[in-house]
């Protein structure tokens, strides 16, 4: 019997043993990817003056520019309009400069002299830095869209931020995305836009519950989802797979691990163009896109919404993303001079109440334009540019 017991007690040690082991293994794993502080800088490929003119990229510029008439504010319209304008752009007028966007995004004691402090943008959690998200006034529209904004605007991870409860950077807004990621969360766009632009190559990494995630996951799940379904009308999924090309290539070009198989990027470039042929049959006359994109002859998924609204989303948009997007994929110059000038002409007929209104994406139709003409908006109002300065 003692012997008996003595041979129990070695299987249980030994399993114990086996299960310690394959919990070490489980624990050893990257729960994040390989990164780097400053994140990459993916600019525009293209010029074209007759999409858009100088006057006609000014006075659009001028319209977007960040004076909000509503006081306070919402946090969305700063988060987005530091995307469309950066954090150096200072115009000489009542628009906020980029400095101070940032500062009531990145630090909680600015943000409380604006809004209510006890409904507070950032807080310190165990995994990092949450975001408020999606609810109200005071939080952002999208899951992981702040840090999806700050990389696209080259804020280093070890940007100190204030939090209503302490310290911290922004690369721990990026870790809590990441620990907190789910193979099917909702939204994927910002978590894949922000990741890829802050890694140093393509090696993978493990969620909590122990799965394998990589650009491939990502780009395979942006691809998966029918069309136009998505954050505005899906075309954020649309631009987040053209930036995982375009940041590829740039890792490519370094002889680091690919950030997507060869597979998976002609995979991509193939559904690309396949969206590319939906947009050539779908554009109007006029050159605008609406919410039914994929299929004119289909009703727009939210018909009861103002119609002009919905095809500045979508125009704005589509034209956002070509402009990023490697020659291959680039369509028929006609179709971006016809659609770019119906998109100039929209908003510089429109008046600040419905431009403020629209604030949002119309941020991203005006990002759009000036790419087409080589630049970032912040570009055009700098002294001495070839092409324009920011003037009433």
């Amino acid at each position: 019997m003692t012997k008996f017991y003595a041979i129990q007690f070695a299987v249980l040690i030994t399993f114990a043993g086996i299960g310690f082991q394959r919990q070490r293994q489980v624990n050893h794993r990257p729960v994040m990817p390989q990164l780097r502080d400053r994140p990459r800088v993916v600019g525009p490929l293209y010029d074209y003056p007759l999409a858009v003119t100088d006057e006609q990229l000014q006075q659009v510029l001028y319209k977007l520019r960040p004076r909000f008439l509503t006081q306070p504010t919402k946090i969305n319209f700063i988060d987005h309009s530091i995307r469309m304008w950066g954090p150096s752009v200072d115009v000489d007028d009542d628009s906020l400069s980029g400095k101070e966007m940032l500062t009531l995004l990145l630090d909680h004691q600015a943000f409380g002299k604006v809004w209510d402090p006890t409904m507070p943008l950032l807080k310190r959690v165990e995994d990092g830095i949450a975001v408020s998200t999606q609810v109200g006034r005071t939080s952002v529209s999208h899951v992981d869209h702040m840090i999806g904004t700050l990389c696209e605007i080259g804020i280093p991870r070890s940007q100190p931020l204030r939090a209503v409860n302490g310290m911290g950077t922004v690369g721990e807004i990026l870790e809590y995305g990441l620990k907190h990621f789910r193979l099917n969360q909702r939204e994927y766009e910002w978590t894949s836009l922000a990741t890829a632009f802050y890694a140093i190559d393509g090696q993978n990494w493990f969620t909590r519950e122990g799965q394998a995630v990589d650009f491939n996951t990502f780009a395979d799940r942006l691809m998966r989802q029918d069309q136009p379904e998505g954050v505005c009308y899906g075309q954020h999924r649309l631009y987040t797979l053209t930036m995982l090309l375009r940041i590829d290539d740039q890792v490519r070009e370094e002889g680091l691990q690919q950030l997507l198989h060869p597979e998976t990027r002609q995979s991509v470039i193939d559904y690309l163009l396949v969206m590319n042929q939906r947009l050539l049959c779908s554009q109007s006359a006029q050159g605008f896109w609406d919410g039914n994109w994929p299929n004119a002859v289909q009703q727009v998924p939210d018909p009861a919404t103002n119609e002009t609204s919905r095809r500045i989303l979508a125009t704005g948009h589509v034209l956002e993303w070509w402009a990023m997007a490697p020659q291959e994929l680039v369509p028929p110059r006609e179709i971006i001079i016809r659609a770019s000038q119906w998109l100039a002409r929209e908003i510089i007929a429109m008046d600040e109440e419905t431009v403020e209104k629209n604030y949002t994406f119309l941020s991203h139709a005006g990002r759009a334009l000036a790419l087409w003409r080589g630049g970032l908006p912040s570009d055009f109002i700098r002294a001495g540019h070839q092409h324009v300065a920011l003037n009433p």
